[in-house]
């Protein structure tokens, strides 16, 4: 007697970091408009003449060097940048793993915001450093197969000339501090990848 396959289908939770960094930051972005003195919390330190200086003995600065991803300044931004992130994350996520994600976001999100703390006078806010690391590690990850999809240069133009824009018309050093972060998470998650080969 043949046995019938159940209809229907179900969703599947298909790559953990990226969701749960998304699921994450839209919490945060909720908590943080409806409690303005939350954003606070989720903006990266400056520069001692910037507008909130880093502080080596407040416990609390310490813990903004690593949520300000989470921090919205603006929904428009954030949307992006997590639309770009649900792009891009997975086949990052299933080419390096779990493991070395969540590695490679740690070292971006640090990298960028020490950058920050030490040149930047105004606050960095939200993961576009991050968005900038998947885009290059897309880019190399293309590279290997000796092949670039136009949909990656695409996003890659789009996004980074946005960013540059940014810094001419805001006056501030906040892209920078992202590139900075991207570019050692993107070569941190390189020499991985070479390792595996």
């Amino acid at each position: 007697m043949a046995t019938r396959k159940k209809a229907g289908f179900r969703i599947s939770f298909d790559s953990p970091i990226t969701l749960i960094f998304v699921i994450l930051c839209v919490i945060f972005g909720i908590l943080s408009k409806f409690l303005p003195e939350f954003q606070s919390f989720l903006t990266c330190p400056t520069s001692a003449s910037g507008e909130n200086p880093f502080n080596f003995k407040s416990v609390t600065d310490y813990f903004r060097l690593l949520l300000y991803p989470f921090g919205v300044l603006d929904w428009n931004i954030l949307t992006s940048n997590l639309v770009f992130i649900l792009l891009l994350c997975p086949k990052i996520e299933e080419k390096f793993g779990k493991g070395i994600l969540s590695l490679l976001i740690l070292i971006t999100v640090l990298f960028a915001g020490v950058v920050c703390v030490c040149f930047s006078s105004t606050v960095m806010v939200g993961s576009s450093g991050i968005v900038c690391m998947l885009l290059i590690l897309s880019f190399y990850c293309s590279i290997d197969k000796k092949e670039i999809p136009l949909s990656y240069i695409l996003l890659a133009l789009i996004y980074f000339s946005t960013q540059l824009i940014s810094v001419f018309t805001t006056n501030s050093l906040e892209p920078f501090c992202h590139f900075a972060g991207a570019l050692i998470g993107s070569l941190v998650g390189i020499l991985s990848l070479g390792n595996k080969n």
